[in-house]
């Protein structure tokens, strides 16, 4: 059985109530939204979300910080505030690119004790500028933390290494059982996100995205009964391809998000 969750980023423009209207009215399982504890009502934003009967999972990418211990500092502290709304998941973007390996594990077992303090699950974001930045380290911290989860969301490694990670299909298989949830955006080699995953153009990045998520899920029906939770995570601009001069966007950022899960759902299936 698959969830599927849809994105607040690209729709902050809408007040919150008339979003969480749009995604129950599209038929989707629940909603995934950054929160920022500095600046956001959160109780507020966890009782609208559970006026529309839909499901939370959190993003937490708004850590800030000089030094990796003040943003360690600020990452815990705020994750802690996070996870007292007791949402489904929380989505992480954990640690920087450019710290060392011990340095970034700090930040991997604080989210674990505060999980388990709190029961809820963290999946820390495959992403650029991040600890998971690429496939040349992602070994060290499954090596480090074997029971490091992560959210798929494989774009990012495509545009680091500029391709469709065709010569590292052993890294990939070491990884696809530590995914605990999916962002299901299509990238390419020199970008985060396809044209519009119909696009002909990126037939071969749409087919390549489908396989690891179909190895994610034959992974999680293994060993979970729950729900896989998916996110269709197809963003705004710069994300969302403009065209040159206007900067008008190719496609509703909702229409190709849209398009995303009857893809999914009629593809992404196991024999």
């Amino acid at each position: 059985m698959i969830n599927y969750y849809y994105p607040f980023w690209g729709m902050e423009y809408m007040p919150m109530e008339e979003f969480l209207r749009l995604v129950k009215s599209s038929g989707f399982d629940g909603v995934e939204i950054a929160l920022d504890p500095d600046k956001d009502d959160l109780h507020r934003v966890q009782k609208l979300v559970q006026a529309y009967e839909l499901e939370l999972l959190i993003q937490h990418p708004f850590s800030k910080g000089n030094t990796p211990d003040e943003l360690l500092l600020d990452y815990s502290g705020k994750l802690e505030k996070l996870m007292q709304l007791q949402p489904l998941l929380i989505n992480c973007h954990t640690g920087k690119d450019y710290y060392p390996v011990d340095v970034n594990l700090e930040f991997i077992h604080q989210a674990n004790i505060l999980s388990e303090e709190y029961g809820v699950p963290v999946a820390h974001e495959i992403h650029r500028g991040r600890f998971s930045f690429c496939t040349a380290l992602i070994g060290d911290y499954l090596s480090a933390f074997p029971g490091l989860l992560l959210t798929a969301d494989f774009s990012h490694w495509c545009v680091v290494s500029e391709s469709l990670l065709e010569d590292q299909q052993t890294t990939m298989e070491k990884v696809i059982p530590h995914c605990a949830h999916i962002h299901a955006r299509v990238g390419y080699a020199q970008g985060p996100q396809v044209s519009h995953p119909e696009d002909p153009a990126f037939a071969r990045e749409l087919d390549a995205h489908l396989q690891w998520w179909k190895k994610i899920l034959a992974c999680h029906r293994q060993r979970s009964s729950k729900p896989l939770t998916i996110t269709c995570e197809f963003g705004p601009p710069p994300y969302l391809h403009t065209l040159p001069f206007s900067h008008t966007p190719v496609a509703s950022q909702h229409e190709i998000n849209m398009s995303m899960r009857k893809y999914l759902t009629e593809n992404l299936i196991l024999c």
